[in-house]
């Protein structure tokens, strides 16, 4: 049995009828994919012990371009266990990270930003010939990732860490390590901010009051705003703040929202964005969700006060953050096969065992109450985890995961230019890793006591996968712990499944401007349209293993845009698979959208993104995608009003002319390649000038 047996993930108590079943007493609750480390054996295991400050955090690739990692120098304040030389660059590595448009998201995995501190427990970096410490330098990574890593709440003057909380900063914290580790402390340099932190400021005759606050429950990470109403709060915000319980730790620290989270702040009154990816106790960035429980606010003057009573999350979706941290974002996700969906491919040392069978029931349960289109394809020829275009399901290889840690999941995002300017982050690819030495349960029965059930892992995971982070919500798939010996394997319907399917309708069926092909609603696999002379407008589409599904309702815009639409016909679903069709013999003159609608069984309505058809060429809007351009060929979507030659000259930002061509293109939507092989990187302009003599430009960035 492996050393990181156990489990964390799941659900402790029912909600709304659809709790978690007990095989018999529970064992002890875990958190995501994590079993504790106990502090005598990961003090024995680590090389080094520090207590420091995080300098900065530097992300790179490894050779292979497979996996990111994340490079942090160290301020040393002092030594609890081995040796330092440098005491104001020691070198962490992290797995995962964000540079430039690319971005790895790991679970169960540490996240490090500038400025937090800690004790660090830290161990030589497994990781072979990485440019960042390629010239012979030493390395190191927190033993057990998340759990190498101890995090100090200056304000608080506490400490916590995944399983532990620490009340105080005092003698006895660092006797109580100094006795783990069979070293004395040894301080190296001054802690200024340590030795000038003090805790908040507690209710008193001046303190701020709050009288009430709305709404109960909310999202989170969607831009719900949540407004707080009382006295005190000051005119302005100032240095003031708003936490929120971290869902990732069960609430026992709390996480603050952004700067940009802020609506309004009055004196008696503060509206402010629930987040999903906030602050930490300090007033650094590492990305935890906003979860269930009481709120504080914290004025200017640094006084305190919490809600009389909790706030409910009832989900959060994944935000991901630009590298210079400005810009939050929902990622959307994109069709990346045939079918109009994402494959996952099992690894052979996945497919080796009885897992299989129990992954893809999670699978099913996802798609048939979300839509989400996954499916299954051939088995992959590795167990590698990396940004290889194959979305790998496999279990590791010996010590390839952190101790004590399950299983995790890697989400691989890209950023592009939308032809509006705007960044859009899509999930790019999807693996996951589990331990090849836990006692898993993989049958449809009760595990016992000491086993981890399988399908609700897999459950758990999926939903990370489709961007849904942690929750404090007992009964909810995505809450941040389970018992051994539990089981939850159905979607909370008000939380997990409003969730998902918010992450679907809102971005993932719709076309973005660039990154890809809008995800199709599952059960689709395909659809077509397309204007027939003589017959009109061809609609086509095709199922498999319909479920979450009543029929199909098909619509054309009343113009050119997709602001306002109108029934054409409907068509009764026919399970389990079919192939369908529809005519529209009257179509108006221009360009029109036409789209298809899936009627779900609870009366709502999923998109297929629009199809701009045109039976007169009329004129279109013209767009490049992606945006950027990273390879030799830039897409260009080009509606012609007419058949006829159309000049393309790219210009630099000087106004140069680089190259000129001309193509011959036929009327209606076109999707042209243009060649921009030889070009260096940069921003560069695209002008045409059609036959007509119809000219335009757009902009473009190659990378």
């Amino acid at each position: 049995m492996s050393r990181r047996l156990g489990v964390a993930l799941g659900l402790a108590m029912a909600m709304a009828g659809a709790g978690p079943v007990l095989a018999q007493a529970p064992g002890p609750e875990l958190r995501c994919l994590m079993l504790p480390i106990e502090p005598a054996s990961r003090a024995r295991e680590s090389a080094l012990v520090v207590e420091a400050q995080v300098l900065d955090a530097q992300s790179f690739w490894d050779a292979g371009h497979g996996r990111l990692f994340t490079r942090h120098r160290l301020r040393v304040f002092s030594l609890l266990k081995g040796q330092v030389a440098d005491t104001t660059g020691l070198t962490l590595l992290t797995e995962g990270g964000r540079l430039g448009l690319d971005q790895q998201l790991l679970t169960n995995t540490l996240r490090l930003t500038a400025g937090q501190q800690g004790i660090f427990f830290l161990t030589p970096a497994p990781w072979p010939g990485l440019p960042a410490v390629a010239a012979g330098g030493r390395a190191y990574t927190p033993f057990g990732s998340e759990q190498g890593f101890i995090g100090f709440n200056l304000a608080e003057r506490t400490a916590t860490e995944p399983f532990r909380t620490y009340p105080a900063l005092d003698a006895a914290f660092y006797q109580e390590i100094a006795r783990l580790t069979g070293q004395p402390r040894r301080l190296l340099r001054a802690n200024p901010a340590l030795a000038a932190a003090g805790p908040v400021a507690q209710r008193g005759t001046l303190a701020p009051t709050i009288a009430s606050f709305a709404p109960a429950s909310l999202p989170a990470g969607t831009g719900a705003v949540f407004t707080i109403s009382g006295d005190g709060f000051g005119s302005s915000r100032g240095s003031g703040f708003v936490e929120f319980k971290n869902a990732d730790d069960g609430g026992a620290t709390l996480v603050r929202a952004r700067d940009a989270d802020y609506v309004s702040w009055t004196n008696n009154r503060i509206e402010v964005r629930v987040p999903s990816a906030a602050n930490g106790g300090q007033p650094v960035s590492n990305g935890h969700p906003a979860g269930s429980g009481v709120v504080r606010v914290t004025t200017a003057g640094q006084l305190a006060v919490e809600t009389a009573a909790p706030i409910t999350v009832i989900y959060a979706l994944t935000n991901v953050e630009s590298t210079d941290g400005t810009l939050l974002q929902r990622p959307n996700h994109i069709a990346l096969n045939a079918s109009g969906g994402i494959s996952f491919h099992f690894g052979p040392n996945f497919t080796a065992t009885a897992a299989p069978a129990a992954w893809q029931r999670a699978l099913a349960t996802w798609r048939c109450q979300t839509g989400m289109n996954w499916d299954v394809a051939a088995p992959s020829a590795t167990n590698t985890i990396a940004d290889d275009g194959q979305n790998v399901v496999a279990f590791d290889a010996g010590a390839e995961l952190p101790a004590r840690v399950l299983g995790r999941t890697t989400s691989y995002y890209r950023g592009c230019y939308a032809p509006n300017g705007e960044v859009v982050f899509w999930v790019k690819e999807v693996d996951m890793q589990f331990d090849d030495g836990t006692a898993f349960q993989f049958a449809t029965g009760a595990p016992t006591r000491s086993q981890v059930d399988f399908e609700t892992v897999a459950v758990h995971e999926l939903g990370h996968a489709q961007q849904l982070n942690h929750l404090i919500l007992p009964g909810a798939v995505m809450h941040y712990a389970v018992a051994l010996g539990q089981t939850t394997r159905v979607l909370n319907l008000l939380s997990d499944v409003a969730g998902g399917r918010q992450v679907l309708r809102v971005r993932s069926f719709r076309s973005l401007g660039c990154g890809g092909p809008a995800l199709l609603p599952a059960p689709l696999t395909s659809f077509n349209a397309q204007f027939v002379a003589g017959t009109g407008v061809a609609l086509a589409w095709a199922t498999r293993d319909e479920c979450f599904l009543s029929s199909f309702v098909v619509e054309r815009s009343l113009s050119g845009d997709t602001t306002a639409w109108e029934r054409v016909g409907t068509v009764a679903a026919r399970p389990p698979a079919s192939a369908y069709q529809f005519t529209d013999a009257q179509p108006p003159s221009g360009l029109h959208y036409y789209r298809l609608r899936l009627l779900r069984p609870d009366g709502s309505l999923d998109n297929v993104a629009p199809a701009l058809l045109s039976s007169d060429g009329a004129n279109a809007s013209v767009s490049i995608f992606p945006n950027p351009v990273a390879g030799d060929q830039l897409r260009l979507q080009y509606p012609a009003p007419a058949d006829g030659a159309v000049v393309f000259r790219f210009y630099d930002v000087l106004g140069r002319q680089i190259r000129a061509t001309s193509l011959s293109v036929p009327a209606g939507l076109n999707v042209l390649p243009l060649s921009i092989t030889g070009m260096a990187p940069g921003l560069y302009v695209l002008h045409w000038q059609d036959a007509q003599g119809h000219t335009g430009n757009r902009k473009f960035i190659r990378i």
